[in-house]
């Protein structure tokens, strides 16, 4: 009964999330109450524990609020000035193709991910995806597929947290969670290209064949593979921290040459300014914050929030936009960001009320009795922590430390441990609620009556995601049983 008391909190956010007509904000709305309340009421967790852990993500919270404001406002301003379009049209000059959703799942979405973290590289990639000519529905696909490079994102706040936890090396932590995470990067890959495939026969409702099936497949496959050897190859050089931003950097200019087949002029010109100086100022940033005592000024120029601020209200002075735009892009620049915070801070609270509440410690700790078994099941409770709270960092925060201890005394090393926690958690993340409610709600403004191919949702999302996931949480699984 306790087991299903813990859970409960998540399977009411989980059952009403695919309900239509249903606000954004009712599924974590209710769902952190009833943590809540099961927390205090049943577990008999002290309210003070609730308190402390509100009082430790508050500044977080903040903190990702305003990276989102900052990444709504630039996504905006690129809208509204064209800049979207040109660039869209350097990048995937041969329109919605497997090889245009590659470069974004592999290249543009995580590198942005790397750099930016928390949603960024949604409010980014997702215009763009629309500006290559792919659907609504198909759009959110990829970009949410794209951001399996979690455990570097954001340049790895959430890898050197379960290094602390593991009591090993932030590099080594990476390196072993590189070897996991070929599991997500050719799933993603796989993903993206089957995606994009059926995208060419929306229009004309045809069935792709075996043969086309099977050579979608080899690609991504095979692009997966590239970005998993890019990876290792940059954590073992260069370091965990830039290993993700190196290797899909590497990635997205690969696929931009076999796209414009060598020739990469003429370029966007100044369509690009923004996202470079939002690029290159955050991870100035985040070196300075990571290497000097800077202190609170340390953390704001190393938030992806000041730079895209600035990038967006910069560029409105060199790129062209008319007036009347000008006036209206305040208040939709605010309405975008209201309707999708509010969600964001919702789900975000009900992590920290399911970890804080001691909901997920019941949780682990009844599977853990399970003994040789819980070895399979584990990736599933790594997957868990990220569904939840749509963040590596949080993921590991709150899963991190039990999965170690639970490891241990089934014989597994806390680096391995941790290793799988970290990547099976960040691979969970682009199924979760916050993300996918960034993905619908920047989505579903596009979606037209005569659209082609299915209709974005939220209940069809989470239909082709949440599989997606269970499939690889299996596949973790097995690994962990053939090699412990």
């Amino acid at each position: 009964m306790s087991v299903f008391m813990a859970v409960l909190p998540i399977l009411i956010t989980l059952g009403l999330l695919p309900l239509p007509r249903i606000s954004a904000a009712i599924p974590p709305l209710l769902g952190t109450i009833s943590a809540a309340l099961i927390a205090v009421f049943y577990f008999h967790a002290p309210r003070g524990d609730l308190v402390e852990a509100w009082n430790g993500s508050f500044w977080t919270l903040v903190k990702v609020l305003a990276i989102i404001g900052g990444g709504v406002l630039l996504s905006r301003v690129m809208d509204r000035t064209g800049a979207q379009r040109k660039l869209a049209g350097w990048l995937a000059a041969g329109g919605p193709t497997v090889a245009s959703a590659l470069l974004m799942a592999h290249g543009v979405v995580p590198f942005l991910e790397t750099v930016t973290g928390f949603g960024v590289s949604v409010l980014i990639g997702l215009p763009l995806l629309l500006s290559f000519g792919f659907s609504p529905y198909r759009a959110a696909l990829l970009t949410l597929v794209g951001l399996m490079i979690g455990p570097w994102g954001s340049m790895g706040p959430g890898t050197l947290l379960g290094a602390s936890i593991a009591g090993v090396s932030m590099n080594d932590l990476g390196l072993a969670s590189g070897v996991f995470n070929v599991i997500a990067f050719v799933a993603s890959g796989v993903a993206a290209a089957v995606i994009a495939g059926h995208a060419a026969h929306d229009a004309t409702s045809t069935k792709a064949t075996w043969k086309e099936f099977l050579g979608w497949c080899a690609t991504g496959l095979g692009s997966g593979i590239l970005l998993w050897a890019l990876v290792l190859t940059a954590n073992f050089l260069l370091g965990a921290a830039v290993a993700g931003a190196t290797a899909t950097l590497l990635v997205a200019v690969i696929w931009l040459v076999i796209i414009r087949r060598g020739r990469l002029t003429p370029g966007p010109g100044r369509s690009l300014i923004p996202y470079v100086a939002l690029l290159l100022g955050t991870i100035a940033g985040q070196m300075l914050y990571r290497n000097l005592e800077l202190g609170v000024f340390g953390e704001i120029i190393s938030s992806p929030a000041l730079w895209s601020t600035l990038a967006a209200l910069s560029s409105l002075t060199f790129l062209p936009i008319e007036r009347r735009d000008l006036r209206r892009l305040p208040r939709e620049a605010g309405l975008m960001w209201w309707q999708v915070s509010i969600p964001t801070a919702l789900y975000v609270l009900l992590g920290v009320i399911v970890a804080g509440g001691g909901l997920a410690a019941v949780l682990a700790e009844s599977l853990a009795v399970l003994g040789h078994i819980y070895l399979f099941l584990m990736p599933f409770v790594a997957g868990l922590s990220g569904y939840i709270t749509a963040s590596g960092t949080g993921a590991n925060a709150m899963m991190g430390a039990t999965q170690v201890a639970a490891g241990a005394e089934l014989g597994v090393s806390p680096l391995w441990s941790m290793a799988m926690q970290n990547s099976a958690a960040n691979w969970a993340i682009i199924a979760s609620p916050a993300r996918l409610e960034l993905a619908y709600r920047l989505a579903s403004p596009y979606q037209r009556p005569d659209t082609p191919g299915p209709e974005v949702s939220r209940g069809r999302l989470l239909s082709r995601l949440i599989p997606l996931v269970l499939v690889s949480m299996v596949i973790y699984g097995l690994v962990m049983v053939l090699a412990f």
